[in-house]
């Protein structure tokens, strides 16, 4: 992964996941800074499209859902709702699909707490990685009636977890080690063994065993390991046989299946570059792949809920993730002045008055922005991406930390735009996410894994531009997408 405090713990391996400072709340209105009367010009272009209603081409995209401080572990639970681990912050939380909120799930204060993942009557087990010393790591089972115990421990790096039909637990180990925990026995053994180092395990409901290899690196002269070879995904079927099932995977993280489909997370390309993640979905049979998503800033470990909707954290970017293969977005043909790329679904905009639909203002400093709001027959909320070059916004080039504690363990942090939004109906939800940009090669770091850490000269991850995703829901409570 990325450079940063977070190490995970891999300082000879350069392998990490970080993550960036809360994001602030934004509403729309800095994502069009152009003079309201560019934004009118453009508004014929913008209405003839109709955005996703009336044409475009289908594209996938993930929508942010939660904060999630520096997580890497994500699971769903028997009762539907989306668990996810906080490193720094040693605890779980809970994200509620049917209320769109998150709670608590556990205050207690655990460290190290990794991947997770749940079983069918009702426990959930997390992984302890705390350190390299000794083999500290441990299995936490916490039982459906509250009860807790360590139910493997002697262990180091354990990464994402796995539970079969029988409700028997599958722990990666990044040293390449996949062991199986018996639930009727209480035992644990040595399933099988992968190319080190390994991040992502799921498991399907006839016993196949999918595993993926995080990259093949090479020791560096200069005291720093390289990716040599993109990672693979390899499956052991019930009779023992262990194949490649696909192939060509720069820092490949986890793995979530759902159905005949499998789910991969990449946290980075070769260069270990921001936002250069991808969500792969591989057929499990033929191991045919289809890269869905792109730009992800170091997505980790994913889950799949019953209906096929599948979750992951962004580790840097400090967001829960959904992606619902059955919900397409739809590219808008012609966006507003400054829009480099806009998306939507559920519904369209005008920035021109209009009798129907509903009108919303956005203030960004001394602009105004006002337009409305149209739903698609049968859509209940609207989503909308807008990517916005940066030179748009007067922002601080330089990265807003140099140093990097619990609460900002990573480097890359830039300011972001904010703004202010007014709806006359419903609410109005706005997240940005930066896009940075690919200049150099990130290693070999200097102090890697210290407070003190940077990059190899030459190297830039300044955002180049800013995503902004909107969310309306017409009603008076607060609906989450």
């Amino acid at each position: 992964m990325i450079a940063g405090v977070l190490l995970i713990k891999s300082r000879n391996m350069n392998i990490k996941a970080t993550k960036e400072r809360t994001l602030h709340p934004i509403t729309l209105a800095a994502l069009l800074l152009a003079p309201l009367g560019a934004l009118h010009a453009a508004s014929k272009s913008l209405d003839a499209a109709k955005a996703p209603a009336h044409g475009g081409v289908s594209v996938c995209e993930a929508i942010p859902i939660a904060e999630a401080h520096y997580s890497f572990g994500t699971t769903v639970a028997r009762d539907g709702a989306v668990l996810f681990t906080e490193f720094n912050h040693s605890e779980i939380k809970s994200w509620n699909p049917f209320r769109g909120s998150t709670d608590v799930w556990r205050a207690k204060e655990t460290p190290g707490m990794y991947g997770l993942t749940a079983n069918k009557a009702g426990d959930v087990f997390v992984g302890l990685d705390l350190g390299d010393n000794g083999n500290p790591g441990k299995v936490l089972r916490i039982k459906a009636d509250g009860t807790e115990a360590h139910i493997v421990e002697s262990i180091t790096r354990p990464r994402q977890l796995a539970c079969d039909g029988a409700g028997n637990l599958l722990i990666v180990l990044e040293c390449g080690k996949i062991l199986k925990w018996d639930h009727a026995t209480g035992t644990t053994s040595e399933l099988m063994n992968a190319q080190p180092p390994v991040s992502g395990i799921s498991v399907g409901p006839e016993g196949s065993v999918y595993v993926s290899e995080y990259s093949t690196f090479k020791q560096m002269d200069e005291g720093y390991s390289r990716p040599e070879a993109p990672g693979v995904v390899k499956v052991r079927r019930p009779d023992g046989t262990i194949t490649v099932l696909a192939s060509g995977f720069w820092r490949a993280r986890g793995l979530a299946l759902s159905g005949a489909q499998l789910y991969l997370c990449t946290e980075a390309n070769r260069e270990d570059q921001g936002n250069s993640g991808l969500l792969v979905r591989i057929d499990t049979l033929t191991g045919a792949q289809e890269t869905l998503l792109d730009k992800l800033d170091y997505p980790q470990f994913p889950a799949a809920d019953a209906q096929g909707k599948i979750y992951f954290t962004l580790g840097r970017d400090n967001k829960l993730m959904r992606y619902d293969p059955a919900s397409p977005f739809k590219v808008v043909p012609g966006p507003a002045p400054d829009v480099q790329r806009a998306i939507m679904r559920g519904g369209h905009i005008t920035w021109t008055p209009s009798p129907v639909g509903t009108s919303f203002s956005i203030q960004s400093k001394s602009r105004t922005l006002q337009g409305f709001l149209h739903l698609e027959e049968r859509a209940t909320s609207m989503d909308v991406y807008l990517d916005v070059p940066a030179h748009c916004f007067d922002l601080n080039p330089r990265p807003l930390y140099t140093t990097f504690d619990g609460e900002h363990p990573s480097p890359g942090i830039f300011e972001l735009p904010s703004a202010q939004t007014t709806c006359a109906s419903g609410t109005i939800t706005v997240v940005v996410l930066p896009l940075r940009c690919h200049q150099g090669k990130r290693w070999p770091m200097q102090n890697a894994g210290t407070p003190n850490e940077s990059p190899a000269p030459g190297f830039s991850e300044q955002p180049e531009a800013f995503r902004f995703y909107f969310h309306w829901a017409p009603s008076e409570r607060k609906n989450q997408p």
